[in-house]
């Protein structure tokens, strides 16, 4: 007999284990001590920034527009796998403990999230909003718990259109309930909305009463979900179960045809190819830039705009020097008549390269917004820290690792 809560523990207790095993590089106390001390210097030049915002600070509308994203798209994670579309499908009316479960560990989940995220925002909240911090924390959750309902119940439906529809009505809803709270609009406006969300509520219930679970969208967005973790434990560690998300970008061709046809360049293809088409290497250079730029415009302090400026370039090469093992797997490499000192030197530089882009782009960043003869001196030491961080200690750490 099937046993939906049995079931889930085991499930979960599994889940656990495999996430630990990856976590214990990820989060390793290098990489702690760099974030801790980022954190602090960004609390602190964050808390400086928002003293210095004035009263006309459309605070209502950027938070309902932020947090009604954070409540929007989250989806739930099952645990399920590709073979229980056949072994449990049979089940499936006897797996509600299971859903249950899982439904709570996601809104635990999601809601510490938003927990963080409010925490994040509270300096503005408390000068800018006269509501209770804890009463915008409820009703985030409230929103939270309804809009994973939703979510839940759109497994039922397999049209797309269902599902763009669903995340465009819950993102308008969730951004007007949030901004009528947070300028304390009359209450009319909320009764509406919640007699509005009570009908969406009651509808899909009916609706789905005579329906089963689409199997193949649940599976499709848990296998999505794990490809997410993996993707990131991949540049820590060796994942042999994350599978490759490959993308062509023809857009951005021109970059590979600059590089010059010759043997000597053939792993620069090569890992230049990776970086654009593989994974998430090409996103993750472009979120930390624009994450870096952001950092820069808040920061008032001109010594801590440089800090931040150099936290970011040591983070983007710390990320992307994991390009050098990424075919490590892959046999026919091996082929190559090339010796493997070329290979590293293939991936320094390229990032070399990277990193002065993201250099530069900072430096233009930091004239747009104040011209200071400070910037070029900054911009010279950030290229002369780029080639110590690639060439030397780099290059130095992986042959450590290698003789282990």
């Amino acid at each position: 007999m099937m046993d939906g809560k049995q079931l889930w523990r085991d499930r979960l207790g599994q889940e656990m284990r495999n996430m630990r095993r990856y976590l214990r590089y990820m989060l390793n106390d290098h990489l702690l001590f760099v974030l801790l001390i980022a954190l602090g210097g960004g609390a602190l030049a964050y808390h400086r920034w928002v003293q210095t915002l004035p009263q006309t600070f459309p605070y209502a509308m950027v938070a309902a527009v932020i947090f009604s994203f954070a409540l929007t798209f989250g989806s739930i994670r099952t645990l399920f796998r590709e073979a229980d579309i056949v072994f449990l499908l049979p089940a499936e009316i006897k797996l509600r403990p299971y859903i249950q479960r899982a439904f709570v560990m996601n809104f635990v989940l999601q809601g510490y999230g938003l927990l963080l995220l409010l925490l994040v925002a509270a300096p503005l909240h408390l000068r800018f909003s006269p509501v209770s911090l804890w009463l915008f924390f409820l009703v985030l959750l409230i929103l939270k718990g309804w809009n994973l309902w939703i979510n839940w119940k759109g497994n039922y439906f397999i049209e797309p259109s269902f599902h763009r529809l669903s995340m465009t009505v819950r993102f308008g809803m969730n951004v007007l309930f949030l901004y009528f709270l947070l300028v304390s609009a009359s209450v009319l406006f909320l009764i509406a909305l919640t007699v509005l969300a009570i009908s969406v509520t009651a509808y899909l219930q009916q609706a789905t009463k005579q329906k089963g679970w689409k199997w193949e969208r649940i599976i499709a967005q848990e296998a999505k979900a794990v490809r997410a973790f993996y993707r990131v434990a991949n540049w820590f560690t060796d994942v042999p179960q994350w599978k490759e998300d490959v993308k062509r970008r023809r857009w951005l061709d021109f970059i590979v045809k600059m590089i010059p046809y010759g043997q000597q360049n053939t792993f620069l293809y090569l890992y230049v190819r990776t970086w654009i088409r593989t994974g998430g290497y090409l996103g993750l250079y472009i979120r930390l830039t624009i994450i870096g730029c952001l950092l820069l415009y808040i920061i008032p302090n001109e010594y801590g705009k440089m800090a931040a400026a150099f936290f970011f370039l040591y983070i983007t090469g710390f990320q992307l020097f994991a390009l050098l093992d990424h075919h490590r797997a892959i046999l026919w490499m091996r082929l190559y008549p090339l010796a493997k000192r070329l290979q590293v030197q293939a991936v320094c530089r390229l990032l070399f390269l990277l990193l002065m882009v993201q250099n530069c782009v900072f430096h233009l960043f930091l004239t747009w917004m104040a011209i200071r003869p400070l910037w070029i001196a900054s911009w010279i030491a950030g290229n002369m820290f780029n080639y110590w961080l690639i060439f030397y200690y780099f290059v130095k750490r992986h042959h450590r690792e290698g003789k282990r």
